[in-house]
Formats: C-alpha cells, sequence, structure tokens
C-alpha cells in the first residue's frame, strides 16, 4: 500500500474511533498543528495565548512539535476522575493561561525510543532540546516567535546498513502569526538548520518552510486550514496541509489534519491550576541528513516511517507541563540519495517523555 493511500486511511481510521463518544458531547506544532483556540476570554488575550502556545515545536513534522494546545472549559469529571470543583461553581469554566507575561515563554527537553526489532533492525534514541522567545509586533494580533533548538537521534544498526553512530539537528525556528479579521488568519514557519551527522558538511544546510491560511467557519467551533509544507527531506521535499479543526466541547479537540491528525480528550482539569488531556495522533516521521559514508563519501540519508501515537498530558498555567507516549511504528525504511533502492525494516515500538519548564 502506498503511502498516498495509508494517510487516508489511517485519518479516518482515527476519526472513526472516536466517533461515539463525540456525539454525547480545542505537540513541537506542532509544526503542523497551529490551530485556533476555543474558549470565552477577550480577543486579545486569546490571539496571544494561542501563538505562544502554538509556536512552540521539534522535528518529524507533528511529532517534534508538542503539541501544547491551549484550554478549555469543562465539566466536572470524566470516567470516574473527580475534578475539584462543583457543578454550582464557576472554577471548572476558568481557563488555563498558558502563555507567560515576559518575552521567555519557556523551555522544554524530551527523550524517546524507537526499539530495534531484530538483529537487522534500526534502533534510535532522541534527546530533544528547545526554548521559545515570543514579541508582539504593535499589537497582539500581529506576532512573532523564535525557538532556538537542538535534537539528537542515536542510532543502534548493523554495521552493515552503514549508517552513523548519530544525527544531529540545530536551528531556529521563526513563527509569525497575523490575525487579519474575525474569520482569517496567516500564519508562516521559516526554519533553518544544520542536519547532518558532523562529519559531512556537504549539503547540511537545510530549510523547513510552511505557509498556512486558516478561515473560521464558526468562530470558536469550527476552522479549516490550508497551506503548503517545504520539508527539507530528499523523499518528500514538498507536502500540502489541509483538513479542518474542530472543537465540539470543551471535552474534545479533533484536528483531522494531513498530515498529522489528533484528537484530544480532557480528563482532569482543577480551575485555572492545571489539565490533563489524552491524545491518539498520527505522525508522518524521519528526516533528511548530510553524513559521510564509511567509505569517505558525502552522501544523504533519509529515514521515514508513520507512525500511531497514544498520549498523555499534564498541562500546568504558565507554559510548563509533562508528557508521555506511546505508539505503533510502521513503514519504516532507509535510504541514501547516492545508492539506489531502499532498506525496509519492521515495525516497532515507540515511547517518549518529555518536561516543560
Amino acid at each position: 500500500m502506498t503511502l498516498f493511500l495509508r494517510w487516508p486511511i489511517l485519518s479516518l481510521l482515527i476519526f472513526l474511533v472516536s466517533v461515539p463518544n463525540v456525539d454525547a458531547q480545542n505537540s513541537f506544532l506542532d509544526e503542523l498543528r497551529i490551530n485556533a483556540q476555543t474558549d470565552q476570554r477577550d480577543p486579545a488575550e486569546l490571539r496571544t495565548e494561542s501563538l505562544l502556545t502554538d509556536s512552540a515545536a521539534t522535528e518529524e513534522l507533528p511529532e517534534e512539535f508538542s503539541s501544547l494546545e491551549a484550554e478549555h472549559k469543562s465539566v466536572t469529571s470524566f470516567a470516574g476522575f473527580e475534578s475539584g470543583c462543583t457543578t454550582d461553581t464557576n472554577c471548572c469554566e476558568t481557563p488555563l493561561v498558558r502563555f507567560r507575561a515576559t518575552c521567555f515563554q519557556g523551555a522544554q527537553a524530551a527523550y524517546g525510543i524507537i526499539s530495534a526489532g531484530d538483529s537487522n533492525g534500526l534502533g534510535i534514541q532522541t534527546v530533544d532540546l528547545f526554548g521559545t522567545f515570543a514579541i508582539p509586533i504593535g499589537s497582539m494580533d500581529h506576532v512573532i516567535s523564535f525557538t532556538p533548538f537542538f535534537r539528537l537521534d542515536q542510532l543502534n544498526a548493523n554495521a552493515s546498513l552503514d549508517v552513523p553512530d548519530s544525527l544531529y539537528e540545530a536551528g531556529v525556528k521563526s513563527f509569525w502569526k497575523k490575525v487579519v479579521n474575525e474569520r482569517l488568519t496567516t500564519m508562516v514557519l521559516f526554519t533553518p538548520s544544520v542536519r547532518s551527522d558532523f562529519q559531512s558538511s556537504q549539503d547540511a544546510f537545510k530549510l523547513f518552510g510552511m505557509a498556512l491560511l486558516q478561515w473560521h467557519i464558526f468562530p470558536d467551533k469550527l476552522s479549516m486550514t490550508g497551506g503548503v509544507i517545504y520539508t527539507g527531506r530528499q523523499d518528500y521535499p514538498v507536502l500540502p496541509t489541509m483538513g479542518l479543526y474542530w472543537t465540539p466541547s470543551p471535552l474534545w479537540k479533533l484536528d483531522i489534519q494531513f498530515p498529522s491528525p489528533r484528537i484530544s480528550r480532557r480528563l482532569l482539569k482543577n480551575s485555572d491550576k492545571s489539565e490533563t488531556w489524552a491524545y491518539l495522533s498520527g505522525v508522518f516521521g524521519g528526516n533528511t541528513w548530510a553524513v559521510k559514508r564509511t567509505g569517505g563519501q558525502d552522501d544523504q540519508l533519509t529515514l521515514r516511517d508513520l507512525r500511531l501515537v497514544l498520549g498523555v498530558e499534564h498541562l500546568l498555567s504558565g507554559n510548563r507541563g509533562v508528557f508521555v507516549e506511546t505508539g505503533w511504528v510502521f513503514s519504516r525504511s532507509m535510504e541514501y540519495a547516492n545508492t539506489p533502492g531502499q532498506i525496509d525494516f519492521g515495525d516497532a515500538i515507540l515511547l517518549r517523555a518529555g518536561v516543560q519548564f
């Protein structure tokens, strides 16, 4: 089954699994998960928080951008988990303020591991570090943020695969967002970085770029997003992005978007102090790095995979929190630009956790 057939099927599967619960009742962008926020606060405050939470992020497209989406109003309990609120008070409706009243919006550290599966497989351990700074330009409708980041991927593979022990990426993500009117928002993300094994410098400089238009069909409920992504990868240098972002209630966020679908369900809320969310997401993983082969020649290594991820995140006020997630990694492969063909790997398990402070 081809990649372009798998993604629509994966997105549809995620949606169908969640529909029965929805009818009873808004990530590193994530670069691909830049969404309108859903609550009843003052529009200027809401737009500020939306920008500052959405601009945080890391690699492998959606997975690397921690998807720390803004808070929503809640009922008092879910599936036996009780909050500290009662139905006759308004404490559950108090929004969780994610942004900080400073230029520095916080930092994140995350660690993940993908199992090798067998002696001929490819195991990966990943460390992500980043911090975000944001500045309003004239007003809160027009803001720019900068996120310096560093990523390390340690590879565990058979020597016959001729892959480096470590791959690196370091750069700065620049995110610009402008609210044109109550219906239309424009967003641009531009990321220059170095991706290599730090042994080869040939074509190590890479660019990631994304331009989006977001149209709010029903403000605070349903919006539609469309745009284009330049990945800087060898296999899929350009991808379209399109989809719907729906918040049917304060408990649910449905981001049915290619290539990064995600559905979130709020489990707990403690007034304006904390919230706990569970989520199911699809991830288009991998990237391209400049590397030096065993024989000394420079080349471009591309790793790719697809992922189905289940996670839980506990969010605190002031853009702080923790998350843990696990997932199934499939359609795994690697290829070199100067060597015809690709090498496929078996399915694997993903474990990942991080803290934002």
